[in-house]
């Protein structure tokens, strides 16, 4: 009733049915308070949400109260927004647009960040470099808006498969980036596999009838690929491309290059 009406309840402060109303919900009530009062939070005449204050005796809001605990709630009303104004400040510098994945430049920070942590606490980071094969094709063909609810499914997936703790970032046009953090080789890759084999059962809606895009993906783990950023996103990619120029719709680690290519070639032919 307050954030209907935009006005504090109860009139005067004074909580008469406390045995037949409820604050919040039936489940949820107040008990031992003789006095209430629910005030809105208001801005430009948006509510935006409720302040709440009771007390165990009766008369504790007269008109003085009342009206200080309006200038209180003007307060913290305008605090709120001003949060909410500093997050939607920060997320638009820190996210992509399209995908609200961690865009370009803070996937950067992070990463160096997890690595420095790799360094000082050993462990493992594993760096997946993925790429959804043919999107211009796609593109072309069904046209740019349906390649966009591909980007962003392709994001809600890989964003749903990862860890609050990892990163999973757009790193530029139809490729993304996850660093997982503690994860070797063999977690890395059950993952990349779960998430390609889950991006190509999606089928995508267009005017010429539904399709379905797949990815390929690189993967470089810390420290046996690299101990460097740059020398394990030069790896991953190395990987990635690999795994494009190999048929597509796979995944390939660096370090089972590295090893392939250190084996004897009988030792190849009797392993494949």
């Amino acid at each position: 009733m307050v954030v209907k009406n935009k006005l504090a309840l109860p009139a005067a402060g004074d909580w008469r049915d406390r045995g037949g109303s409820y604050v919040f919900e039936p489940r949820e009530r107040f008990k031992g308070f003789e006095s209430l009062y629910v005030l809105p939070l208001l801005v430009k005449d948006e509510v935006m949400g409720t302040f709440t204050v009771a007390a165990q005796r009766a008369g504790a809001f007269p008109a003085d109260r009342r009206e200080m605990l309006g200038v209180i709630a003007n307060q913290v009303a305008i605090s709120m927004q001003n949060g909410r104004m500093v997050q939607a400040l920060e997320e638009q510098a820190t996210t992509d647009g399209l995908t609200g994945l961690v865009n370009h430049r803070t996937f950067q920070e992070r990463f160096s960040a997890m690595l420095g942590r790799a360094e000082r606490h050993p462990m493992r980071v594993s760096f997946l470099l993925t790429d959804i094969d043919h999107f211009k094709k796609i593109n072309d063909t069904h046209g740019h808006p349906t390649g966009d609810q591909v980007l962003k499914r392709v994001a809600a997936i890989l964003k749903a498969s990862a860890r609050k703790i990892d990163i999973v970032a757009r790193y530029g046009g139809e490729e993304f980036a996850l660093v997982l953090e503690g994860t070797d080789r063999t977690g890395a890759r059950q993952l990349a596999e779960r998430i390609r084999q889950e991006v190509g059962a999606q089928a995508h809606d267009s005017a010429k009838g539904p399709f379905r895009a797949t990815l390929s993906l690189g993967v470089a783990v810390y420290p046996e690929d690299g101990k460097s950023k740059q020398e394990l996103i030069a790896n991953a990619d190395q990987a990635l491309y690999v795994a494009k120029h190999s048929g597509r719709n796979r995944t390939v680690c660096h370090g089972e290059l590295v090893r392939a290519k250190d084996e004897p070639p009988r030792a190849r032919v009797a392993a494949g």
